[in-house]
């Protein structure tokens, strides 16, 4: 069936994304500038998707659209929807929850340098022609302080990671989150009040909630220390702005960087703006590139699945949270390379792993990296340590394993074994001469040796094939299938295209086609 896919704002799409849609439909981007002009556009589309359209999809607005089976947010934030009116029409809601972690997670982090080393403050002062001594811009150091994580999900433990990295000590509050959880990424789980008299740094990650409107507001500030300060990247109106001017002005804390505000755009007047205490940007931390890739991707790509009768991986409840759960079914996903057919089971993302986000491996606590490796285990079955130990990696951000991750991760398995949460089958090469340790879920089939070497190809995910295949049909349209093929081949480091290979890569071919 043909169908009728509306953008209601003018968005850029990827190749990728071009793909996916003009496989179920026919793609239209309709401009809308009052009411009646979106009713005549939604009415008769079967999928609506939107990045930074202004208006509200109300009620009376679905209820009036005759055939619509899905509306996709190019974002995370579903305030343009009326979520419990999609649902009783039977409309399914999709968006790009955790797409733009790592963007907002960097945004965050970059606010708490500019703050600490004054860098907004400098540079305004040396284009003004102002030379005045080093002294004057006087700094402090990353390395020491505490930061106080309020919301530990996608973005929360990111930022977790890069804090880590930086040799700062980390607390979280969330209470939707176990101590257990907190403690496994290597930061300290504590209550509210704590975690604000105890920061140097606090930062915000939570969703705006009637529990989390103003759960910032002067009372709190009160509490944190006079060197502090607050970050919010995550909604404005969880921050009482009027309090926290006061609380600037009066100096009850040392500064604040925001990049998003109660009322949007920032206005004109707004008395934050004459204050020197603030780093200010305009709501723009979930927009680096790979991240605006990486969301509109994931979006498109749910609202086919949806026009095709398939189930999304990122859905949207009534209540406005991500369906996605927060582990992945080891059924469905520890699933064995070789075994039932890989188009007889859903395609899970290669990234989702990733979504709870992961300590570096060059975290200060040892153990940063169980719940990492674990996952990898319970995504993709049966991986040898070197494999999951360049996933982990890869996953965190970094290009190589280092000796000192190498270690660290030895470590994080052999706790892992300690615990009984992973069996470890020891193999060895015909000839003796070398050797590899195979991580698998306990109770799952002993693996069998195939052939030993740095890179097995039947150990690389049929998911991360698909993706590294899309990525090179977007560089070079007129590949063949064989070219890709050989692509994946050197990649990989293997040498020749067996039978085996190329039937287990016909497969990846027709799955991405299919996607």
């Amino acid at each position: 069936m043909d169908h009728d896919i509306v953008f209601l704002d003018r968005v850029e799409l990827t190749p990728a994304s071009r793909r996916a849609l003009e496989g179920v439909g026919t793609v239209r981007t309709v401009p809308v500038t009052g009411r009646e002009d979106l009713l005549a556009a939604v009415r008769d589309a079967d999928a609506i998707l939107y990045q930074l359209f202004p208006r509200r999809l109300t009620r009376d607005v679905l209820e009036r659209c005759r055939r619509l089976k899905v509306i996709g947010r190019i974002g995370v934030a579903m305030d343009q929807v009326d979520l419990r009116a999609a649902a009783g029409c039977g409309i399914k809601v999709v968006n790009a929850a955790g797409a733009q972690a790592a963007a907002v997670a960097d945004h965050a982090m970059a606010l708490m340098l500019c703050l600490a080393r004054n860098v907004v403050a400098s540079h305004t002062a040396l284009v003004a022609g102002d030379r005045s001594p080093p002294w004057r811009f006087m700094g402090i150091e990353m390395e020491g302080k505490t930061l106080g994580i309020i919301g530990f999900g996608a973005v929360g433990r990111r930022l977790a990671q890069r804090a880590l990295g930086f040799g700062m000590a980390v607390q979280a509050c969330d209470p939707y989150v176990t101590p257990d959880a907190v403690e496994e990424a290597g930061t300290t789980p504590v209550d509210l009040g704590g975690l604000l008299a105890g920061s140097d740094f606090v930062s915000v990650h939570v969703p705006l909630t009637d529990e989390t409107w103003h759960l910032i507001g002067a009372g709190e500030l009160a509490t944190m220390q006079p060197t502090a300060y607050l970050i919010n990247t995550a909604k404005g109106a969880i921050v009482d702005e009027s309090a926290l001017v006061a609380a600037l002005r009066d100096g009850v804390i040392a500064g604040a960087g925001l990049d998003v505000y109660e009322e949007e755009p920032l206005a004109p007047g707004s008395p934050l703006l004459a204050l020197r205490e603030v780093v200010l940007t305009p709501r723009i931390a979930g927009w680096a590139e790979e991240a605006q890739v990486r969301a509109q991707e994931s979006v498109v790509k749910d609202v086919a699945r949806v026009l095709r009768g398939e189930t999304p991986l990122s859905p949207v409840s009534s209540a406005g949270g991500s369906g996605v759960p927060s582990s992945p079914s080891p059924t469905g996903a520890g699933r064995r390379r070789g075994g039932s057919h890989p188009a007889s089971q859903p395609l899970l993302p290669y990234t989702e792993w990733e979504e709870d986000g992961l300590p570096h491996p060059s975290s200060t606590h040892p153990f940063g990296a169980v719940p990492g490796l674990r996952r990898i285990i319970e995504t993709e079955g049966p991986v040898t340590t070197d494999r999951a130990y360049k996933v982990y990696v890869r996953g965190s951000g970094s290009t190589r394993v280092t000796k000192l991750a190498r270690s660290r991760l030895t470590q994080a398995v052999n706790r892992l074994l300690d615990q009984n949460q992973v069996q470890i089958d020891e193999l060895g090469s015909p000839g003796g001469g070398e050797s590899q340790r195979v991580l698998r879920v306990p109770g799952s089939a002993p693996v069998v040796v195939r052939e030993i070497g740095s890179r097995d190809l039947y150990e690389v995910p049929m998911n991360e094939v698909v993706a590294l295949m899309e990525r090179r049909l977007e560089m070079y349209t007129g590949a063949t299938h064989e070219e890709l093929m050989r692509y994946v081949l050197d990649t990989y480091g293997w040498k020749r295209l067996t039978d085996k290979a190329r039937t287990y890569l016909t497969d990846a071919i027709r799955l991405m086609y299919e996607s």
